[in-house]
């Protein structure tokens, strides 16, 4: 019983120091609608599905630039609804991060869009190859899609290399 408890011991110790440490990444980003397209449901102009793409820049705490993309789709209803896609952050170096994503938004006023999101099944490429992880991210849009859709959020990537 001592051997079993010793191994099982020594194999938690070992677990611990082989395991992936996860590094938690804060960004900024500013977005920019670049296409849309909505369409009314069953005839009800209050009820709309469609998809989206956006892109802007990212800002993370350390300072780093990356291009920041996402494509996805949305159903909403009188501006507040549901939405999921595709995140996408391009680095200068050429690495990558990839994700998707889901998330509400919530009509605040005529201009004005709470979204907030969760991130999983992040992956990357060059300095992140073989990353995993994931994320959350909030903020508001502050024109309604079709117009523009200028969005600024906040977000976080828990990274596990």
């Amino acid at each position: 019983m001592a051997r079993i408890l010793f191994t099982l011991a020594i194999l938690c110790v070992a677990a611990g120091v082989t395991g992936a440490q996860a590094i938690e990444r804060g960004y900024q980003a500013v977005m920019h609608e670049r296409q849309s397209q909505a369409y009314p449901v069953l005839e009800d102009a209050d009820h709309v599905v469609g998809v989206a793409e956006f892109r802007g820049l990212a800002i993370f705490d350390d300072g780093e630039v990356a291009v920041h993309r996402y494509v996805g789709s949305f159903d909403m209803t009188k501006g507040s609804g549901t939405f999921r896609g595709y995140a996408l952050w391009s680095f200068e170096d050429g690495s990558t991060l990839r994700a998707p994503y889901e998330g509400t938004a919530e009509d605040l006023g005529p201009t004005d869009f709470g979204i907030k999101a969760d991130i999983g099944g992040l992956t990357g490429t060059g300095r992140y190859e073989g990353a995993s992880g994931s994320g959350t991210f909030a903020g508001r849009r502050l024109e309604p899609l079709g117009v523009g859709g200028s969005t600024y959020l906040k977000g976080t990537l828990s990274i596990a290399e």
